[in-house]
């Protein structure tokens, strides 16, 4: 097993031909750490469920299998490598939702690995605080249920919080946890984001929530995946927000430059709440990312922390460029989120 050339925690030091174990690592921000890791020739061994996942890169060691230890022997692969010697500098975590489950993965690790990096969520965070712009430190959902193990709109924060607990309880000096906002760029499989660049880019015309509409943003998942790679490579640990580029960023902001930045002739229709309400058009469920009040905070809060540890932002129009740009090479499928083209002509035309 090749080890870094360099290594020396938390210094400005970068470390090259590391040993990188990632849990599931095929989809979206975790697709784009392997790409990233491996042309900085790092080692990757990945962990994960299908058989088939096509875009690979060629020198990636792949583990078929589930996590979870009552659904599959994927854990059994990672303890034979174990059990031979092998070390990892550092474990990406990018699919754990279920404490029970990463309580299996980070004990198994606890002495074989020298950082373990987490994917969290800002839905960690307590909407209801009363604290207007949420830092790492803020108060975080307390789950009532902390048994339950299914993954929905109500538990989704409450478990990642718990599974953060899981995560320091065992790497109490080397975790890092990152909680991303929403995450937008090519390979998107929410289309949450996707949504915008395909209204604007196949429609004549399009409705839009009139001003004052809230607060909107995401992060590119190219500089979320730069960041999670950035902190192996310097042995970063903590807790950091990953929100961008702009905290605060407007909703109809966000849409206008959106629109210039692609050269856009769809025509924008400004709707008041009550008219949006009265097509039954409703925040996040039918128009993505446009949030309801109650979830405007994830809006406010600040990459600051990340920022002087190294994250850096593109400029929204960026992404949302690669975004469009992705969305037509991939054929413009039918969208996972918001309404369709066709039901956004039916709205308009009834105008």
């Amino acid at each position: 097993m090749n080890r870094p050339i360099v290594h020396q925690k938390g210094s400005g030091a970068v470390c090259s031909g590391m040993n990188i174990l990632v849990l599931g690592g095929t989809q979206f921000s975790g697709r784009a750490f392997v790409e990233q890791a491996t042309q900085a020739n790092h080692q990757i061994t990945l962990l994960h469920r299908s058989p088939q996942n096509p875009g690979l890169p060629s020198s990636v060691r792949r583990l078929v299998g589930d996590r979870d230890p009552e659904k599959g022997a994927g854990l059994g692969e990672i303890q034979k490598l174990i059990d031979a010697g092998e070390r990892f500098d550092a474990v990406v975590d990018m699919c754990g939702y279920v404490p029970r489950v990463m309580q299996a993965s980070c004990e198994m690790l606890k002495d074989a690995c020298d950082l373990y990096v987490f994917t969290s969520t800002i839905s960690v965070y307590d909407k209801d605080s009363g604290d207007e712009t949420p830092d790492e430190d803020s108060k975080k959902i307390d789950l009532e249920d902390k048994s339950v193990e299914e993954v929905n709109g109500e538990t989704y924060g409450g478990l990642k919080v718990l599974c953060e607990q899981v995560v320091r309880s065992w790497y109490p000096e080397n975790h890092c946890i990152v909680r991303p906002t929403v995450i937008a760029g090519p390979n998107d499989p929410t289309d949450r984001v996707t949504w915008w660049t395909r209204m604007m880019g196949e429609l004549d015309a399009m409705i839009i929530p009139s001003p004052p509409s809230g607060l909107a943003g995401f992060i590119d998942s190219r500089d979320l995946a730069a960041f999670f790679l950035r902190c192996v490579e310097h042995q970063i640990s903590g807790i950091y927000n990953a929100v961008g580029p702009e905290v605060g960023l407007g909703l109809h902001d966000f849409i206008t430059r959106s629109h210039a930045a692609m050269g856009s002739k769809t025509r924008l229709i400004e709707l008041d709440e009550s008219k949006m309400e009265s097509l039954e058009l409703k925040p996040w469920v039918d128009i993505p990312t446009y949030a309801p009040e109650e979830g405007q905070f994830m809006y406010r809060i600040s990459s600051q922390r990340a920022i002087d540890k190294g994250l850096t932002l593109r400029p929204l129009e960026e992404t949302m460029l690669a975004v469009r740009q992705w969305d037509v090479e991939r054929g413009l499928p039918e969208l996972k989120a918001g309404i369709s083209v066709d039901r956004m002509k039916e709205l308009v035309g009834s105008l």
